[in-house]
């Protein structure tokens, strides 16, 4: 145990590390004061229908946010911040995809596309649309949610951002197979993506909401190279000024391979009956009901 006498002077973050350190009263009063300025704006999501053929009211929602930080704090000199990766690729993402359903035979159901505002300030357009939802959530089918839209590369794995919580994870890895590729679950699920994208909205709702991307092995990258280059992202340029496109490190064919597989997944939705369930232990499973 440790003595109180014997601590004057010492670094207290230190001694709180070890396991046996009980808190300890310090005999001291501080006083905080905040003073906050509050700026009111409004903001819109997007929203485009593109009609089914038999069930309209049944509908496949593909989101992406497209707001960013726009000019904040400097960083070597630049003040804006682009976010090339997050999310600029995500809504040019979202932008193919409706071209082209639009482009090929109509489907059953009808095919929802909403680039989302305020992701970045706390998720609030896809919270604002979970309040006030223009389809019923009991007739949307599941939500395909594209985020940071960026690849080095084809990649082999597909990997899953809440894997486990519903059927959706079979029909990615159903879509994965088909191009030579395997799922795997979020690696570093203790940073709790999920919970920090705008899917979590439509699942808080009970739609099942797929949230996938790469992030693990190549066709032609190594695991060492594609963990480098993640690293390098993380590190370098995740909500910084530097997050601009690159045309010598975003190889288009890899952002391709995922689009096609995210347009698969909803076309298969969108002429099917059924809904995909949330799993038994799933905590949005209840939602649904």
């Amino acid at each position: 145990m440790f003595d109180v006498s014997t601590m004057k002077g010492q670094d207290y973050k230190t001694l709180s590390r070890n396991k046996s350190f009980k808190p300890i009263p310090l005999e001291l009063n501080v006083s905080v004061e905040i003073k906050n300025k509050i700026k009111k704006d409004v903001s819109k999501n997007v929203v485009a229908l593109i009609p089914g053929t038999e069930r309209k009211d049944e509908v496949i929602i593909y989101s992406a946010h497209w707001d960013h930080f726009g000019i904040g704090k400097a960083i070597e000199g630049d003040s804006i911040y682009n976010g090339a990766v997050d999310n600029a690729s995500g809504t040019a993402g979202l932008l193919a995809l409706a071209e082209a359903f639009k482009k090929s035979k109509a489907t059953k159901r009808s095919l929802v596309f909403i680039a989302l505002t305020g992701e970045e300030q706390g998720l609030l357009g896809s919270a604002y649309y979970a309040e006030f939802p223009i389809f019923t959530p009991k007739k949307t089918v599941a939500n395909i949610n594209i985020d940071a839209l960026d690849s080095p590369g084809k990649m082999k794995d597909l990997t899953i951002t809440g894997y486990g919580q519903s059927e959706m994870d079979e029909y990615a890895k159903e879509a994965a197979l088909k191009q030579n590729r395997y799922i795997i679950p979020d690696p570093e699920a203790e940073k709790r993506y999920f919970f920090r994208s705008d899917h979590f909205n439509f699942a808080k709702i009970g739609i099942p909401a797929l949230y996938a991307s790469r992030s693990y092995e190549g066709f032609d990258k190594s695991i060492e190279e594609i963990k480098a280059y993640n690293d390098n992202y993380r590190i370098n340029l995740y909500h910084q000024p530097s997050d601009e496109y690159d045309p010598q490190t975003t190889v288009l064919s890899g952002v391709q391979l995922d689009l096609q597989l995210f347009f698969n997944v909803g076309l298969k939705l969108a002429n099917e009956d059924t809904f995909p369930k949330w799993y038994d232990g799933s905590e949005f499973k209840a939602a649904r009901k």
